[in-house]
């Protein structure tokens, strides 16, 4: 074979070698996107979960809403106030608040949608279908329609207009897998228990509150001390905390997780920002209170979907104990392992004083609830009406 011949053969492989790594990553990003669009959605949070959180892309993300990894330290809970002066949470009109793609809502969801009916009898039930959701926003929020419209995350439209809609209208948003053990009333007239976090500089009564997830579900999956959750808020209307949630998700990137844009994440960083006053002195715990209940309280489950807890726990403990030189993100998944163990593995710690649960069935997301029966809303529960009438 001559010269020639010989290089036209080496340049016919370089290019069959080429063409083959090319279809090989074709491959890989097909392959990928099946994954994110596959109907297993809690894999999909279990593989983020893998991740080392908080990693740049997380800094920068919580770096706008003030959300910082948290040090490790052996008290790591937010200063409580001694409440000396509390007098119940004030201004939350009785609206209970409900949002879903339309009225043909899961099968599932049923007996926890009846049962917040049944314990809050004088409550107005509001239903908010993505048509009235986005009307809504034209109407009263336009410089946020646009970004709206843009999330291509079904989360983020569900998450971005409940921020809306309490503020807008006040009561309590609720998502439809939250069951109510007790009145709404006995959350905000009893006093807060030690857990709930708040600053005794407060000089007015609370008009809104939030629910916390269990800490060592936090801890185990996040790395973090402490996460405010969006399944059920409450608030006066036009409660400056919840503008300060519509002006921060206009910021937002497009392409991070939902958890991050309009989610737990931003939801915890944007109370972190409130308690420390650091965006400016109007959007201040000091002046307007905002409680986040403890889980126990508003969200008693840890969330067995996710993950299995006992084996995602078991390495820390191969030596008896964790190792006490662990740092960052892996001591406080140890420390949440710990208060598991210290907890005799208990997942459900509802108790006399648990107003709501949240039952974590994942199925408005991606293709959870494919095999789920739906019935309609209003022909269910009369009760429930809508702000429009088309």
């Amino acid at each position: 074979m001559d010269a020639t011949a010989l290089r036209f053969n080496l340049q016919k492989h370089k290019l069959l070698l080429t063409c083959l790594v090319c279809l090989k990553l074709l491959l890989v990003v097909i392959v990928g996107l099946k994954f994110m669009n596959s109907q297993n959605w809690t894999k999909q949070i279990a593989q983020l979960t893998k991740a080392s959180v908080p990693s740049k892309i997380l800094h920068d993300v919580f770096k706008s809403t003030g959300h910082q990894a948290d040090p490790v330290t052996t008290n790591p809970v937010t200063p409580v106030s001694s409440f000396i002066n509390y007098t119940g949470i004030s201004g939350i009109p009785k609206i209970l608040h409900y949002v879903f793609k339309s009225e043909q809502v899961f099968d599932s969801y049923k007996p926890f949608i009846k049962s917040c009916l049944d314990q809050n009898p004088d409550w107005q039930v509001l239903f908010w279908s993505d048509s009235h959701s986005e009307k809504l926003i034209a109407d009263h929020y336009a410089r946020f329609i646009h970004k709206y419209r843009s999330y291509r995350d079904r989360l983020e439209k569900s998450d971005s207009v409940r921020y809306m809609i309490l503020h807008k209208f006040g009561g309590v948003y609720l998502d439809m897998d939250v069951e109510c053990r007790k009145p709404f009333s006995r959350l905000f007239t009893q006093p807060p228990v030690q857990e709930s976090l708040a600053v005794a500089s407060a000089t007015a009564a609370p008009s809104a509150f939030l629910g916390e997830e269990r800490r060592e579900q936090t801890r185990i999956l996040y790395g973090y001390s402490y996460c405010a959750m969006n399944s059920m808020m409450g608030s006066r209307p036009g409660h400056p905390f919840f503008q300060l949630a519509i002006d921060r998700m206009l910021g937002m990137p497009m392409l991070a997780h939902a958890r991050l844009t309009t989610g737990p994440d931003f939801l915890t960083g944007l109370y972190r920002m409130w308690l420390n006053c650091s965006a400016g002195p109007a959007s201040c715990q000091a002046k307007e209170p905002v409680l986040l209940y403890p889980a126990r309280l508003v969200s008693p489950l840890m969330d067995t979907s996710l993950v299995n807890w006992e084996s995602k726990c078991r390495p820390f403990f191969s030596k008896g104990k964790p190792d006490a030189k662990l740092e960052g993100r892996r001591k406080w998944e140890a420390m949440g392992c710990s208060q598991l163990v210290a907890n005799g593995w208990n997942y459900d710690q509802t108790d006399d004083t648990t107003v709501a649960v949240h039952r974590f069935l994942h199925l408005g997301y991606g293709n959870q609830g494919l095999n789920n029966r739906k019935f309609n809303l209003f022909t269910e529960f009369p009760r429930i009406k809508t702000h429009y009438s088309t």
